[in-house]
This record gives C-alpha cells, sequence and structure tokens, in this order.
C-alpha cells in the first residue's frame, strides 16, 4: 500500500515538474519572440491570401475592402482605402492576379512594431507570372496586430537581377541594360551615403548649356536630384550620371557611366531601330528600380529615423512624441529629407505632411505676402507662370509663396497701390 502511495505522490511531483517547467518555457523572452513574430507572420500572409478576393475597378471595391481587409489593417488605413480604393492593393485585371505574399525578412521596429519585407506573387492560369517586393509595417493595437502601412515597389525583381553588398550598403541591379545600342562602361553602379546638406544641387536647381547639366526629376512620389555629363569619342558619346534621393535623412547618390553610339553610323535600318530604342529606353524608371532595392547601416538618429518610428507606434506617447517631431518639418527641403511622399504638377512640386503641404522654393506663407504687400513693406512683387511668387521688401528680404489663383498676387498689388503707391512688377515668362 506505501508503495503504491509513494508511486502516486512521485507522479504527480514529476507532472508538476513537467508543468512547471513547459510554463518557464513559454513565459521565456525567446519563447514570447517567437510566438509574436508567428503571429506577425500570420497577419500579413492571411493578408496576401485576401488580395485576390478584392477587384480595384469594381463599383462595390469599398465594400469588398472593408470585408475583406478589415480583420488586417489598423482602422487609420482601412479608411484611407475605402476611400480610395485606387491606393489599395488587390487584383486590378482578371489575370494575373496577387496569390500570396512571400515573406523575407522580419525585424523588430520598437517594442510593439515590425517591419516585414516579402514579395507579392502574381499568378495566371498557367502558372506564376512574376513578383513584386513589399514592404509591411505592423503594430500593436490592444490585443491585437495589425498592418500600418504598405509600400508596393514600383517594379518587379526577377532572376536576373543581381545583389551588391559591400561597406554597410546593399542593392539589386540587372546584370545588363537590356540594350543593343547602349551599353553598360561602368557598371554595376556605385553608392555613395552623403550628408542631407551635401550637395549643391539639393540647395537649388540648376540648369546651364555647359556640362555637367543637374535638374530635378519626380518619380513614384520620390525626389531625385540627377547630374549629367558626357564625353564623346570615337563616334560613341559617354554620359556619367549621378541620381541622388533622400532615405532616412541622408542623401543615397547612385553613380554610373553608358556608352551611347552615334546612331547615324550605321546604316539605315540599323539608324532606325537605334533611334527608336534611345527614345523609349526609360533610365530613369531603370534607376528608380534600383534605389528602391538600397539599403544601408545607419548610426545616427535622424529625424527620418526617428519620425519613421513614432508613425508605427500605437501608444499614445508615441503619438505624443510624434506631433512634437513633426513640428520640425517647417519647409520643402526638411519635408522631403524626412521621407514624406513628393507630387509634382505641371506648376508646383510639392511634399505633404499630414494637412500640411509645402511647396519646392515656397520660404513664406501667402499670409505673409498680402500683409507685407498691404503695410506698404513691398519694393518689387515678382510674379511667374507658376503660383509661385516672389516679393522683394524694402529692407531687400524676399518672400516667397503660392498664390491661390494665378494672378491673385496682381490684385493684391494693386488694391495696395492706392495707399502705398507704385510698386514695380517685373514680370517674367517662365522660371
Amino acid at each position: 500500500m506505501n508503495k503504491k502511495i509513494i508511486s502516486v505522490l512521485f507522479l504527480l511531483v514529476l507532472i508538476a515538474g513537467l508543468v512547471f517547467l513547459m510554463r518557464s518555457y513559454r513565459s521565456s523572452p525567446e519563447a514570447e519572440e517567437a510566438a509574436v513574430k508567428t503571429a506577425v507572420i500570420t497577419l500579413v500572409e492571411n493578408f496576401g491570401n485576401a488580395l485576390k478576393n478584392v477587384s480595384l475597378l469594381s463599383p462595390t471595391a469599398s465594400e469588398d475592402i472593408e470585408k475583406n481587409y478589415k480583420d488586417f489593417l489598423d482602422p487609420d488605413l482601412l479608411e484611407a482605402w475605402e476611400s480610395d480604393p485606387s491606393q489599395a492593393l488587390g487584383r486590378i485585371t482578371s489575370s494575373p492576379w496577387p496569390e500570396r505574399i512571400e515573406i523575407g525578412e522580419i525585424s523588430r521596429f520598437d517594442s510593439e512594431a515590425y517591419d516585414i519585407s516579402g514579395k507579392i506573387i502574381e499568378m495566371t492560369s498557367t502558372g506564376m507570372s512574376g513578383s513584386r517586393a513589399v514592404q509591411i509595417n505592423v503594430a500593436k493595437f490592444g490585443n491585437r496586430w495589425l498592418i500600418t502601412g504598405i509600400y508596393v515597389f514600383p517594379y518587379q525583381v526577377d532572376d536576373s537581377w543581381k545583389e551588391y553588398e559591400g561597406n554597410g550598403i546593399s542593392f539589386e541591379y540587372p546584370e545588363t541594360l537590356g540594350a543593343e545600342y547602349i551599353s553598360e562602361t561602368e557598371w554595376p553602379p556605385t553608392v555613395e551615403i552623403r550628408s542631407g546638406d551635401d550637395n549643391k544641387c539639393w540647395e537649388g536647381i540648376t540648369v546651364s548649356s555647359a556640362y555637367p547639366i543637374y535638374f530635378r526629376e519626380v518619380m513614384d512620389k520620390t525626389i531625385y536630384c540627377i547630374d549629367v555629363s558626357e564625353e564623346g569619342a570615337a563616334g560613341s558619346v559617354y554620359k556619367s550620371y549621378t541620381y541622388i534621393s533622400p532615405r532616412r535623412g541622408r542623401l543615397v547618390a547612385l553613380s554610373f557611366v553608358l556608352r551611347y553610339p552615334n546612331c547615324l553610323n550605321y546604316p539605315e535600318d540599323q539608324a532606325r531601330t537605334c533611334a527608336q530604342e534611345r527614345e523609349f529606353f526609360d533610365l530613369d524608371a531603370l534607376v528608380n528600380n534600383i534605389f528602391q532595392t538600397i539599403k544601408f547601416e545607419s548610426a545616427s538618429n535622424t529625424l527620418a529615423d526617428q519620425i519613421a518610428r513614432c508613425l508605427v507606434s500605437s501608444s499614445s506617447e508615441g503619438q505624443e512624441k510624434c506631433d512634437e517631431l513633426l513640428k520640425q518639418i517647417t519647409d520643402f527641403d526638411s519635408c522631403v529629407m524626412a521621407g514624406f511622399p513628393v507630387t509634382k504638377s505641371d506648376s508646383l512640386t510639392q511634399c505633404q505632411v499630414g494637412g500640411k503641404i509645402f511647396t519646392e522654393g515656397e520660404n513664406s506663407s501667402w499670409e505673409e505676402v498680402v500683409s507685407a504687400i498691404n503695410n506698404c513693406e513691398a519694393a518689387t512683387v515678382v510674379p511667374s507662370w507658376r503660383l509661385l511668387v516672389t516679393v522683394i521688401l524694402k529692407n531687400d528680404r524676399q518672400l516667397i509663396a503660392v498664390e491661390p489663383e494665378r494672378d491673385d498676387i496682381l490684385d493684391v498689388t494693386a488694391a495696395a497701390e492706392a495707399k502705398c503707391g507704385p510698386i514695380e512688377i517685373i514680370p517674367l515668362p517662365s522660371d
């Protein structure tokens, strides 16, 4: 009898010990981290599986977004997509369609946020047709993990792209341009990380008839400063390119050299093919594609880094910190360097932060300009074909602002002249 009691007691102690060990394991930081990552991965994968259920061109797109995505997206992102389905992910054509999301890397952004990089796999009835790289931000809302931001890179990376890695920098690039009459002279590109104030082109646009030429271009809501110089030799032109764009509070410069033969040196048929290839070869799009793959180590804690972290935080402290950091975005350049989207119309290049819009070249508000003119402080008014106007004050200070409607500056000036006397107006045909 005693032996049976001892055996039962031993078994109970053994079970209690196993339960304790299991609980200890489950509560370990490593186990908790693994469980969280599993939950985040499951969220993203399930969202990827739902993409094909939403037709963005359907009259019921908003309702379909609500039905299929409400369990995956944070309320703000869900509302934005419902309001404008063109910003959302989903099916655009019947084929190919987004089949799933394959996760590549997952990294903790802060205590309650993760960054996930991966690919959206696209399918047709005959199989996989390609993929698009995607970056996804996930944050914790109460007891739920939800997607707070998604960026789909505007290109397809296929198996022919190579990977460069060195000096803390990595990027992907095509081994060749795939062109017949444009060839690589210095390739793959070189990438250099510069400080935010280390580029004269970024200070302002400069276009001259002599080389090099500096100009800006906006592609996929990203602004680029482009430096092009060329040198002729033996029936060909060698062009040196440097594309510069802000990333995480730094300026990333990507440089390379291409050779362009003189198409007129070929027989007629080849010359025509050469000219057509030159016309349709989209170098800007190629460079933009490469730029999206650039990653680099940053030892600094830039304003862009801090804002990126707080934007995915769901805590009230994180939001308060974000509000304070966003107050430091006071003009177009600081908006661009912080990584906010840039848009360009025929007249203006602008960067938007929430409800604020900053215009390139602007240093004052329209209200400040009107006040200065009405207070008889203006000496000269310089309208332009754009909405951006310049007012030179009597103390030589310049106010540059965007007028609400074209020629509003002329109406304000004319009204003030009765009180202030004549104000010089210097119209310019263009900028």
